[in-house]
């Protein structure tokens, strides 16, 4: 007796399923691109699992008896629910969205503006854009996309540098009046504000790192975890600020933002988007991939 937890025999019911609708092994060997007695010895091991003869060796086709008629009923009713199930699963990733994680600032002021480019590109292909604020909180399984700042993309996971990090010195508008621009000597005695994130905590020792000057350490009240906030507090006129030319300048050409001091420092690092496992494979996330590291990098 056949338990309902017993293992199916796929390749015998694969085997036997297409002498049967060929009516015989000859034909069936070739759609299956096997042997001829590749499939005999299938159907043999079926027939030999069963107890039954499924079919009768006449010539010059094949005859299915009756069990061979009850069988070829439940495997092609089988086969098509299984090929129904996976158009179902094929058809459910094609209408998925593409789940983007980024930064808040980085998707604020480099990707939101630049997106409509993609999806005017590939108007097939939905994005839908998880924010977070502080670098390491993503979850790759819930995401299939990733942008990362550091020195490279997340360990594991295909990588590709869309920006290259550029630091320069900001400030409102009308923070310095007309001492702008600033000496290095100069902007190092000024109120310098400082992000307080793992990367970022040493930020303006990296961008005076090249001129021999040590700014001071920062007080708390100097200190932001929230780019959005540091943001704010730097247009605020709360103090000098550092900013990355790929987020900033839009906001510098505007006049929403003024550059401090004419000096920039390239630190080697920057922003990284990488596909997940999850993702792997997948076309959608492959086109991102592709854009964003490369006709998403102009302005």
């Amino acid at each position: 007796m056949i338990m309902a937890r017993d293992p199916i025999p796929f390749h015998q019911i694969a085997a036997f399923e297409a002498a049967a609708r060929n009516l015989g092994f000859s034909r069936a060997a070739q759609e299956l691109n096997v042997q001829q007695p590749a499939v005999s010895r299938q159907v043999a091991a079926l027939e030999e699992y069963l107890g039954a003869a499924l079919f009768l060796r006449t010539k010059p086709r094949l005859t299915l008896t009756a069990e061979g008629e009850a069988l070829l009923k439940a495997a092609a009713n089988g086969f098509d629910a299984l090929r129904a199930g996976l158009r179902e699963v094929r058809a459910m990733r094609q209408t998925q969205a593409l789940v983007v994680n980024a930064a808040i600032g980085f998707t604020s002021y480099y990707l939101l503006p630049r997106l409509g480019e993609f999806q005017s590109m590939h108007p097939d292909i939905r994005v839908q854009v998880v924010t977070r604020d502080q670098n390491p909180d993503f979850d790759p399984g819930q995401s299939d996309i990733v942008v990362t700042f550091g020195s490279d993309g997340p360990p594991g996971m295909t990588a590709r540098r869309i920006v290259e990090e550029e630091m320069l010195a900001i400030c409102a508008p009308d923070y310095l009046g007309s001492r702008a621009p600033l000496a290095l000597e100069a902007l190092a005695q000024e109120k310098l504000l400082h992000m307080s994130s793992a990367e970022h905590a040493g930020d303006w020792k990296r961008f005076f790192h090249d001129s021999g000057l040590v700014p001071p350490e920062p007080q708390e009240f100097e200190r932001f975890n929230s780019f959005m906030v540091y943001l704010h507090a730097i247009q605020n006129g709360n103090g000098v600020g550092i900013g990355w030319r790929h987020l900033v300048e839009r906001m510098i050409e505007a006049g929403s933002l003024a550059l401090a001091c004419s000096h920039s420092h390239n630190s080697g690092r920057g922003y990284f988007c990488s596909v997940t496992p999850r993702a792997e494979g997948r076309r959608e996330a492959e086109e991102f991939l592709q854009w964003i590291s490369g006709g998403a990098a102009g302005p």
